[in-house]
């Protein structure tokens, strides 16, 4: 009878190996829907993004919001893996869209930009010959004939390479930066950032010359000459010509390497009267709506 009592006791008590219903551990709480507002955003951004493989100016922008709209994602959510994805793809996209808007229009850009830049540079020293010659004009540097308005001068003549008409060289020069001359087709240039610049003055007989040794018509040449920009290679991205006379009258025409070569390197150089001749005056158009100046200064003789 005590055994059975004992053995009764026994099972009424609890095992120490069960663990108490309080002591479970407690449901795992439910993952929160991501709001609707992420959704959203993340769908739009993700949109602008692949829209970027096509319109590729936005593709910085689509990289930038992206970026934004991935790590501003909450921390838990249901379906955040999918939209992490999305929006890694997303990223991609939008890197893929830079890389083409740097090859289509950044690089292209800075290139123009740069082109631009150094046909701004030739029309710039076209302009500083334009006032040297009026200087010369005025200061009657040349004067054969002795009335006080004297003739132009050819481009090594200005920066003081060579003497005035065989004589004494300026001091100082008119044209102080600019390099010494060289040989071309028709005559002598100075290599200026890309372009050859040429001066070519009314000669006896008619017509025009780059050639200091030619006889001058002095009596023209105290209202007329012409200069001429070109580019010295065509590889460089320099595709067109320039025209200056002495009323300021600015002209651009195309170069061109196919055959015939003509505006560019020193075997092709513009003709003297090829924006004037008929033949080819045609090929010339007015830069910029630039308009020329009126009444060409220093004509009149200068008081002794």
């Amino acid at each position: 009878m005590p055994g059975a009592l004992l053995s009764w006791r026994l099972r009424l008590t609890p095992s120490r190996d069960v663990e108490p219903i309080d002591s479970l551990p407690a449901a795992a709480p439910a993952v929160p829907a991501l709001p609707r507002a992420v959704w959203l955003r993340s769908l739009l951004v993700a949109a602008m993004a692949f829209a970027s493989l096509w319109f590729v100016k936005i593709s910085l922008f689509a990289a930038v919001a992206t970026l934004i709209a991935f790590v501003s994602l909450p921390a838990r959510g249901r379906a955040l893996a999918p939209l992490r994805w999305l929006l890694g793809f997303a990223g991609a996209a939008a890197f893929a869209g830079s890389l083409l808007f740097l090859v289509r229009e950044a690089v292209p850009g800075m290139v123009e930009g740069g082109t631009i830049a150094t046909e701004q540079n030739a029309v710039s020293k076209l302009r500083e010959i334009l006032f040297a010659e009026d200087l010369m004009r005025k200061k009657a540097y040349v004067d054969p004939d002795g009335d006080r308005v004297g003739s132009a001068g050819f481009l090594g003549e200005l920066s003081g390479e060579i003497g005035l008409r065989g004589g004494a060289p300026l001091e100082p020069a008119l044209l102080e930066r600019f390099p010494k001359t060289i040989e071309t087709k028709l005559g002598r240039a100075a290599e200026l950032s890309g372009f050859y610049i040429a001066i070519r003055l009314p000669k006896r007989g008619g017509g025009f010359s780059a050639w200091p040794a030619d006889p001058v018509d002095e009596e023209r040449a105290e209202r007329e000459f012409v200069a001429y920009a070109w580019p010295a290679e065509r590889g460089l991205g320099l595709d067109r010509a320039y025209f200056l006379d002495e009323h300021e009258r600015i002209l651009i025409a195309d170069s061109s390497e196919r055959e015939p070569r003509r505006r560019v390197g020193v075997d092709a150089p513009p003709a003297c009267d090829d924006a004037l001749s008929p033949a080819t005056a045609g090929d010339w158009r007015v830069w910029r709506h630039k308009q020329p100046r009126g009444a060409l200064p220093y004509t009149e003789p200068a008081a002794p």
